[in-house]
């Protein structure tokens, strides 16, 4: 429990899926001494990869926490998922943490997410440090990685340390900055100190200048020490790598074995460079007054932003929280900023993967847990009452992909909700809807496994399993044409009879504008209280669709003429020959169906891009201008929905998982009349199953 925000310390770390991110969280647990032995999440013994379906895939899928102590420093780090499906939990996650280690495979290099994960650090303005892991594997190359952390990534690269023996024979790590061979022997342990071996001499002399070299650009007066003495001092080098890191104008770059820990320990000693809370930016957030930015005092009034909510079997909802402001404690009191409503905290606590470790305070810069807040959810802000202060949370990327679900077991209708609201509690990339039209509840997440897994997990904890399908395309029904048509209704079964006569005219009205309803009824053909009846029966005429069951948009309806009985005209007549009148006017008025377009950003790598072009013509679309981003190419285009219900899965396999695209509705245009026919007949199909 730290109660000074310099000696807190936080990072995430991130990077591409079989990295060894959770690796090397259990060998930071297991050399702080959360740990008796060295975890691996490949044989099930890892603190950190508990879930079932963590354990089944052998990869995270949520993200992770751990707080410990060495040194002392009080470390809050955050191991996040490499898998694409789940990077939106581990970009949530950046906002809880003061820097990113970007864990990158000496055998595979910078990969896609890595690359993608270090642009939303570099977003954020936070600083980033690289650790080379697996190089006791073969073919294990750190040099090709500070070339990608170069050109890939574009970072200046800071090598810290040397390599002694190489792939199986790798077993320790030469320390440039002070000058030590630093020697492991396999055991998880600390490691023996020892004098560089003569067999590098010349490879360390050549390191330390350049680290020394680039060390000093980062502090003018390093710069003019170095120019003039060429040599600088192990405090001199920390001091300049401080301030390079704190800049965001180096990147320094570890290298080690998770599996072995090997150079973890140089992890958290290089850690101890990177910014505390109260050195960083002021973070973002609104008041009363407007935007504001709280800046990291730990004696001002409390902020605190909860990044993160578990639902845990015994301990119900979780919350997570950092604190960005004051100084938290149990019997601190909280305000949720967005209901406004006072929060009760209770204890508080920090988790080592699922165990929680109690603790009596939370500083600035610090990570807490509370259990059983009333009103609390991921993005809120608890605050010192009548502060009215909201700290902005990151805005995450919309849903890519969506399935409808419906119940394995007959009787789980009503429990379907209830499961579903606490899956998407704990996963803020997971949205809920419910097609009025298809009468379907549709779930979206970032990818197809993003929505099985988390499925899975509802049917495992909630006792709630679902089929999933592809969602029925949200058409529309309008018409091109006009039509003039009178209707008459008249009942009458030996009691009270029912009359109503109406006369309408029916044509387009522009795209977008909706419905209108127009009133030219004079001498009280109609009477005037009879008059909304006509409206309602067409509103619900058009609800249910004409064509083929979807509702009908952009017509204007003028009711001109009309008779009533003064005896059997009533709201029912009205309103029955008011649905009749629209649906014989509209099949009258060459009914159209409309489909939503679709604004689609395709980034992929270049050699992509003739496959993407390729496969958007041939799905509709309509490209409207191709741009290089970095080293991506960019292809912007309108594409029907009914073309990309499964394009997330198709992406990955035309650009081997590099490939990455945003969506939203454009408008909707008219069906081409050769697919309307298809379109028509597959819904009216639809229709009589659900009859039967």
């Amino acid at each position: 429990m730290a109660t000074d925000p310099t000696t807190v310390r936080s990072f995430a770390l991130v990077g591409h899926g079989g990295a060894g991110k959770t690796q090397l969280a259990d060998a930071i647990a297991r050399l702080t001494g959360l740990n008796t032995r060295l975890g691996s999440p490949g044989d099930g013994t890892s603190l950190f990869d508990f879930e079932d379906e963590e354990q089944k895939r052998g990869g995270s899928i949520t993200s992770h926490m751990l707080t410990t102590e060495r040194g002392g420093l009080t470390y809050h780090i955050i191991d996040t998922p490499g898998d694409g499906n789940f990077l939106h939990d581990g970009r949530a996650s950046l906002q809880a943490v003061d820097a990113a280690v970007l864990v990158v495979s000496a055998v595979d290099g910078v990969e896609v997410n890595t690359e993608r994960m270090s642009t939303a650090a570099e977003e954020l303005g936070l600083p980033r440090a690289v650790f080379v892991n697996k190089m006791d594997r073969e073919r294990a190359d750190y040099d090709g990685v500070l070339n990608e952390v170069r050109d890939v990534l574009g970072m200046e690269p800071v090598l810290l340390q040397l390599p002694i023996g190489t792939e199986a024979g790798f077993h320790g790590v030469v320390d440039l900055m002070n000058r030590k061979a630093l020697i492991y022997n396999g055991d998880g342990g600390a490691p023996t100190e020892q004098d560089v071996p003569a067999d590098l001499d010349e490879a360390v002399s050549e390191a330390l200048e350049a680290m020394m070299e680039s060390v000093s650009m980062a502090d003018d007066d390093l710069v003019e020490k170095y120019l003039d003495e060429g040599e600088l001092t192990a405090d001199e080098v920390r001091s300049g790598l401080h301030s390079g890191i704190e800049a965001g104008t180096l990147c320094p770059v570890l290298i080690g074995s998770a599996g072995l820990n090997v150079g973890v320990d140089q992890l958290l000693a290089l850690a101890k460079a990177f910014p505390s809370a109260n050195e960083r930016p002021g973070r973002a957030a609104t008041d009363n007054s407007g935007d504001i930015e709280l800046e990291g005092d730990p004696d001002a009034p409390v902020a605190a932003l909860c990044f993160k909510t578990i639902i845990d079997p015994f301990a119900g909802q979780i919350s997570l929280f950092r604190t960005v402001r004051g100084t938290v404690t149990s019997d601190t009191p909280v305000e949720n900023t967005r209901v406004e409503h006072n929060e009760r905290l209770g204890a508080l606590f920090q988790l080592v993967g699922k165990k929680q470790v109690p603790c009596k305070a939370a500083t600035v810069g610090e990570i807490f847990g509370v259990a059983k807040l009333r009103d609390t959810h991921t993005g809120d802000t608890l605050a010192a009452p009548k502060t009215h202060v909201k700290v902005t949370p990151l805005e995450l990327p919309p849903p890519m992909i969506s399935y409808t679900v419906t119940p394995k077991n007959r009787g789980d209708e009503d429990k379907i909700k209830t499961a579903l609201s606490r899956v998407l509690s704990e996963d803020p990339g997971l949205s809920q809807g419910y097609d009025e039209v298809t009468k379907e509840i549709v779930v979206s997440g970032m990818g197809s496994n993003h929505i099985r897994l988390s499925l899975e997990r509802m049917a495992r904890k909630y006792g709630v399993a679902v089929d999933l399908g592809t969602p029925t395309v949200p058409y529309m029904e309008t018409i091109a044409g006009k039509s003039d048509v009178r209707y008459r209704h008249k009942k009458q079964t030996g009691g009270a009879g029912q009359f109503g006569e109406v006369a309408i005219r029916v044509e387009p009205n522009e795209r977008g504008a909706g419905y209108e309803f127009v009133n030219n009824i004079v001498g009280g053909v109609i009477p005037h209280t009879l008059i909304p009846s006509v409206d309602k029966g067409v509103r619900s005429a058009m609800a249910g669709g004409i064509l083929a069951g979807f509702p009908v948009v952009d017509i204007k309806v003028t009711l001109y003429d009309g008779k009533f009985h003064p005896v059997d005209s009533k709201d029912i007549a009205f309103q029955i020959a008011g649905r009749h009148a629209i649906k014989q006017a509209i099949m009258q008025s060459r009914p159209v169906l409309l489909e939503p377009i679709y604004d689609m950003e395709i980034v992929v790598p270049e050699d992509a891009i003739g496959d993407i072009m390729g496969d958007m013509n041939s799905r509709r679309g309509r490209i409207q201008t191709m741009e290089t981003r970095g080293r991506n190419s960019v292809v912007i285009a309108q594409v029907p929905l009914a073309e990309i219900l499964s394009y997330a899965p198709d992406l990955n396999s035309m650009t081997g998982g590099k490939g990455s695209y945003t969506m939203k509705l454009h408008g909707y245009d008219p069906v081409p009349s050769h697919l309307q026919d298809k379109v028509v007949a597959e819904a009216k199909a639809r229709l009589a199953d659900d009859d039967e």
